[in-house]
């Protein structure tokens, strides 16, 4: 097994590639996976530039229409129509949610912890493609598993107060803890526009393959790509 990368099962659309690289894929390329140095200096994978965002933990979606090299200002999420143009989310523990119309037309990627979540990232970036719901794909990539991922009272609250069915993503532990599904929740509202959601059942905090914040405490990131083939 090539431990590289991890990839959905099926393509998002037509020639779609998506790939989250891990811990592997830099350690064997000799690449420094600070996620400083990957926005100055992995700019590009098999010759197709990568655009990154600068991921603020909100829910701003930028419209790429030409590549930079200085990552997109105050925004979680890109969407793009161009060929041969990657886009890029950093993730060790929070979500990379790449999306894509079935005909490759449009594609996108957002990165979503809890505070993403909350503040509605995946509905706007759902809602800048015309066509939605039947016609569009997601893969939410490696993440942290709810086994791993405790959360105060003041979070479950947050969630259960805006939507009462997301009640059913939290475990409770005791009177101020619970243990939080990242995952499920974001299928939850992917589901809600009828968008075909793959998911990875890979857990960043338990994988030796990739890098977990909560449990390293590390500026290494995980690399989530998409981008359509001409």
């Amino acid at each position: 097994m090539n431990f590289d990368f991890f990839q959905p099962e099926t393509p998002l659309g037509k020639k779609i590639n998506c790939f989250t690289l891990t811990k592997n894929f830099f350690d064997k390329n000799y690449i420094n996976a600070d996620k400083n140095n990957l926005i100055s200096n992995f700019l590009s994978f098999n010759g197709v530039p990568i655009q990154y965002m600068d991921q603020v933990h909100g829910r701003n979606v930028e419209f790429i229409s030409s590549y930079s090299t200085i990552p997109s200002f105050n925004c979680d999420a890109l969407f793009c129509s161009k060929s041969n143009l990657a886009l890029a989310a950093l993730s060790a523990d929070c979500m990379p949610i790449a999306l894509s119309k079935n005909d490759g037309s449009d594609f996108a990627i957002i990165h979503a912890g809890w505070k993403g979540l909350v503040s509605g990232v995946i509905e706007s970036c759902v809602s800048a493609f015309t066509d939605k719901g039947e016609t569009l794909s997601a893969w939410i990539g490696p993440s942290i598993s709810k086994e791993n991922y405790e959360v105060d009272k003041d979070i479950y609250d947050t969630f259960t107060h805006k939507d009462k069915n997301s009640e059913i993503n939290f475990i409770k532990k005791d009177t101020n803890k619970w243990l939080f599904n990242l995952r499920e929740e974001a299928e939850r509202i992917l589901k809600k526009y009828k968008i075909k959601v793959q998911t990875s059942d890979v857990c960043t905090h338990d994988s030796i393959y990739l890098y977990s914040y909560r449990k390293e405490r590390t500026n290494n990131r995980l690399v989530t790509i998409i981008w359509r083939n001409k």
